[in-house]
């Protein structure tokens, strides 16, 4: 079967027939027998079809991967309202059992959007790339695509080392009372693992009050909160953190099915420095390193002692230091993210694939009766990744002072504490813990709260950050395809001319990536008239505007006049000076416009072969995906929040 710019490829037990009634550049079908859809994404580059005599059908142009997808698979992700989700939940409304398996009967692709019919009359769309995405890298916590809640947007992780020399610190009451400090606070956890409160007083039960307004608190049988002192607390329970001993870095209650979280501990008696610390009236400090970024430098120097820490399960243990709790629970010091256990999912290395780290020698963490060789490999691999977890140079120290309380995730940063000294005198820190997903649903609340200010000029910071996260993510993040939408949108509109616009601008950049232009001219070529139906006498101005911030001098120079080098080929028959451009001679970008002049005037042939639009999408989003006015650093627009 001939190759075709196809989009979609027919599954093999469809009959070739099927495959004929489709669109040329859109080869739509669907396997009825066997319930999966095939999909060959569109190819970003065709070699034969860039070089300068191309075939006419391009047909030696290697198509990229396909992807199947399961009808099933394929139906419980559909979020059309009434017919799949509830309309004011957007929950699914049927149980698996009350639907039969579903068929597929048919299916179409324009642009990125996904069209399906099941059997029954179900239609169902769907964002292409989003479900690739899944696909490809499995359901996680960051999924691509949601259809219960759209505004969930957890901030990604920010993976620190020396780089960090002291964490995000707020003060307590601005977090308690300050929607916009706590919507801070939260997203520096979610990003960074840890974050420092201040001007809390000392007093017990802070820290419970504290983890009950970030999220929900984690409770466990020693009890809603527990105490660090030298001398422990009369219940029995023991600990070396209930000692003056110095204590390596460690996470808190491995041998717990589900860990801790986060952990917060508060000083509510501590000695203090009055310049750097440590020093001789207090030499106690805390510890902390980014665990994940440790296993990422791991990762890059050792991947099989990467592979080891994340497959061989230890056993952590605790009995409360009384006999009376006995706890224990089997796994790999590096916890992956369910995705990469699954049958067949690709090999993952470093923090991104990580679910949480479990590690500290006081709760044991011993290894299973491996052979002597695997063993060896082991332990050597476990060996590096505690020396490298306690690298100064990848350690944050701190001394808390009297009503600090510090944040930090423990399933992902280790923490330690040095001796105590007798000369620390008195030292008394209460901890507790939180559950995550708290945190994930205050900071989704916070950030979807609707704007208070109704000036300008009463807008804060955060306002602003607000805005420019929102313009990013939902204006300039998908311009790209807000542009090729308003090319598409021109199919059929010929206008007396040979080709209808949609295929003026191809060919155009057809003709510009096949001279050898780079990707500005030819994003110029393609989108140079697609704002001629909304403004016809100013359309290169227009169309220059739109796109000033992202594409080069010389681009935009060439897009703002090419009307007036067009008519170098036809003033005169209206009593013009075809002439008329030549008063732009002096610009250095002359020669291009000139140069790119021929592309355009001619671009009206029927019969030219066209590259398919999915050629240009790469060179188009590496164009608009630059930082704006990349050209002119001082630029008075260059801090304007909407980029």
């Amino acid at each position: 079967m001939k190759y075709v710019a196809a989009r979609l490829l027919c599954a093999a037990s469809v009959a070739s027939s099927a495959c004929a009634s489709a669109a040329v550049d859109e080869w739509l079908t669907t396997s009825l027998s066997d319930g999966f859809l095939l999909v060959h994404p569109s190819p970003s580059s065709f070699p034969s079809c860039l070089s300068p005599s191309p075939p006419p059908s391009c047909s030696s142009a290697s198509p990229p991967p396909p992807l199947l997808f399961h009808a099933e698979w394929l139906r419980e992700r559909c979020d059309e309202v009434d017919t799949c989700v509830d309309p004011s939940t957007r929950q699914p409304k049927l149980n698996p059992h009350e639907h039969a398996p579903p068929a597929l009967v048919a299916a179409s692709l324009h642009g990125d959007q996904l069209a399906v019919t099941f059997a029954g009359g179900l239609a169902a769309n769907y964002s292409l790339s989003s479900l690739a995405a899944e696909l490809r890298h499995g359901s996680s916590a960051r999924a691509p695509r949601l259809t219960q809640v759209r505004e969930y947007s957890a901030p990604p992780l920010l993976l620190w080392g020396a780089n960090l020399s002291a964490p995000p610190i707020e003060r307590i009451d601005e977090v308690m009372n300050d929607e916009d400090t706590r919507l801070r606070l939260l997203g520096n956890l979610l990003a960074g693992g840890i974050a420092l409160l201040r001007g809390l007083p000392t007093r017990p039960g802070e820290c419970v009050r504290v983890a009950s307004t970030l999220s929900t608190l984690r409770a466990t049988e020693w009890g809603d909160a527990f105490n660090v002192r030298v001398t422990p607390d009369g219940g029995g329970k023991r600990d070396l953190a209930y000692t003056g001993y110095a204590i390596g870095m460690h996470t808190d209650n491995p041998y717990r099915e589900a860990t801790p979280e986060y952990q917060l501990l508060h000083a509510v008696e501590q000695c203090a420095c009055e310049g750097k610390a440590p020093c001789d009236e207090c030499q106690v400090m805390n510890h902390f390193v980014d665990g994940f970024y440790v296993a990422e430098l791991l990762a890059r120097e050792d991947p099989e002692a990467f592979k080891l820490l994340a497959s061989v399960p230890v056993r952590f243990e605790n009995n409360g230091g009384d006999n009376t709790s006995a706890l224990w629970f089997h796994v790999p010091h590096f916890q992956l993210r369910p995705e990469f256990l699954l049958e067949g999912a690709p090999p993952c290395l470093g923090a991104a694939c990580l679910q949480a780290i479990r590690f500290s020698a006081k709760s044991g963490g011993y290894a299973p009766p491996l052979p002597p060789h695997a063993l060896s490999r082991f332990y050597a691999a476990r060996r590096r990744f505690s020396e490298m977890a306690h690298s100064p140079e990848l350690t944050l120290s701190l001394q808390l002072r009297p009503g600090d309380l510090v944040v930090f995730d423990n399933q992902r940063l280790l923490h330690a504490r040095s001796a105590i000294a007798p000369s620390d005198g008195a030292r008394y820190v209460q901890g507790c813990y939180l559950h995550r997903d708290g945190l994930l649903l205050n900071h989704e609340r916070l950030a979807r709260r609707g704007p208070r200010w109704r000036r300008i000029s009463e807008a804060s910071r955060s306002d602003f950050e607000t805005m420019g996260t929102e313009y990013a993510a939902h204006v300039e993040a998908p311009l790209a395809r807000t542009m090729l939408k308003m090319l598409e949108a021109q199919r059929g509109d010929k206008l007396g001319q040979p080709v209808d616009l949609f295929s003026h601008g191809v060919q155009t950049a057809t003709r510009a990536a096949r001279a050898g232009e780079g990707d500005d001219l030819v994003v110029a070529a393609l989108l140079h008239d697609v704002t001629e139906t909304i403004q016809p006498k100013a359309h290169g101005e227009s169309i220059a505007a739109i796109l000033v911030p992202y594409i080069s001098p010389e681009a935009y120079f060439v897009l703002f006049h090419h009307e007036t080098f067009q008519g170098y080929y036809y003033y005169h028959h209206f009593g013009g000076d075809r002439h008329q451009r030549d008063h732009l001679r002096s610009s250095p970008h002359w020669e291009a416009a000139i140069r790119w002049n021929e592309y355009d005037e001619a671009s009206f042939d029927p019969a030219y072969p066209n590259l398919p639009l999915s050629a240009f999408e790469p060179a188009l989003r590496r164009v608009l995906s630059r930082e704006a006015f990349w050209w002119n650093a001082s630029h008075p627009k260059k801090r304007a929040v909407t980029g």
